[in-house]
């Protein structure tokens, strides 16, 4: 989905960027449980602006529906951005660069910062390897999934 075709893309981003831009960066509430174990459920990240692209592992902030999203980049596609959060089994819908809000630079919990560790910017490389190997078992279930339809017309 372009920043065009939603209301929070078009509207707010553009006015969270300018504010980012202005202030170097942001600081914002992260709800819910599809980062951990990375970032706790309810703490605060910073935000900053992405002087380059984002690298592969980097989490970034992006609009997805009606919400701001904290998600890993897991892979690049064409021109597309592909997130997952590091909870989930799937990705989330590709990403365009115009949704894109900025990086996470740090989380915190009652003002003190919880991420990153010298350990979790070691292990980053941890969740891509699993993105891939979810990314074959997604592949291989697809493929068991239309043999048993085959199969299963073939005995009607």
């Amino acid at each position: 989905m372009t920043a065009d075709r939603h209301p929070l893309a078009s509207t707010w981003l553009p006015l969270l960027h300018e504010a980012l831009v202005g202030q170097g960066s942001l600081r914002m509430p992260l709800r819910g449980n599809s980062m951990l174990p990375t970032l706790p459920t309810q703490c605060e990240i910073e935000v900053i602006l992405l002087s380059e692209p984002p690298a592969l592992g980097d989490l970034i902030v992006f609009v997805a529906g009606d919400a701001l999203v904290a998600h890993r980049l897991v892979r690049r596609s064409g021109g597309r951005l592909i997130a997952q959060g590091d909870h989930r089994l799937g990705p989330d819908s590709p990403l365009t660069h115009d949704q894109i809000l900025g990086r996470v630079a740090g989380a915190y919990v009652d003002a003190q910062r919880v991420w990153p560790t010298p350990a979790a910017l070691r292990i980053a490389w941890f969740w891509q390897v699993r993105y891939q190997g979810l990314r074959g078992a997604r592949l291989l279930a697809r493929l068991l999934r239309r043999f048993r339809r085959t199969l299963t017309r073939q005995h009607v």
